[in-house]
């Protein structure tokens, strides 16, 4: 079972005396990624658990999609950095620094069709999102779940007229207030 927290608007402030700073760990159109693309439903064993070896997996930079006229606004050369073919589903991995003491560690994006979405080996969001819906992945992963290196994996899944995926990865930092 998907833990699927909804996430609050703005960054939430702690006592009077500290601020909450949001702070982006890891933004969209991000290098580095590491990912492979595989006919719909192939098995990938253990590809989201942060001991698994993608040293031979293509490194690329987010969006992934296709520049397809009929897609949604997203797929366009501007945004679409690195191609995922139709009608398959891709894998994708990234590390992330979060700092011990980061509150609200939240997972946004844009997936056409569907994603799971992995911190760290456990499933935390299941997106179900039709034709391109921004927002589709939006989960707040509990604190217990976070390390300070982290391993973002997602499976996107495609059914075909365009592909496309974009994830940022943000967290509350609070900071103590001016005196």
């Amino acid at each position: 079972m998907a833990l699927s927290v909804p996430a609050s608007a703005s960054a939430s402030t702690s006592p009077a005396d500290t601020r909450a700073t949001v702070v982006t760990a890891l933004d969209y159109n991000s290098t580095g990624w590491r990912y492979r693309q595989v006919p719909p439903g192939t098995d990938e064993p253990f590809f989201y658990e942060r001991d698994f070896d993608d040293s031979d997996w293509t490194a690329g930079q987010e969006g992934f999609g296709t520049t397809s006229a009929r897609g949604c606004s997203w797929n366009n050369p501007a945004t679409v950095k690195t191609p995922w073919e139709l009608n398959t589903d891709i894998l994708v991995r990234h590390w992330i620094h979060i700092p011990r003491d980061a509150q609200e560690v939240r997972i946004q994006g844009t997936v056409d069709n569907d994603a799971q979405v992995y911190l760290n080996g456990r499933l935390v969001q299941t997106a179900v999102s039709g034709n391109c819906r921004a927002g589709a992945i939006d989960v707040v992963v509990p604190v217990r779940y976070l390390d300070c290196c982290n391993v973002l994996a997602i499976r996107g899944h495609d059914r075909g007229v365009a592909s496309y995926l974009n994830v940022r990865v943000t967290y509350v930092k609070p900071t103590a207030a001016s005196a």
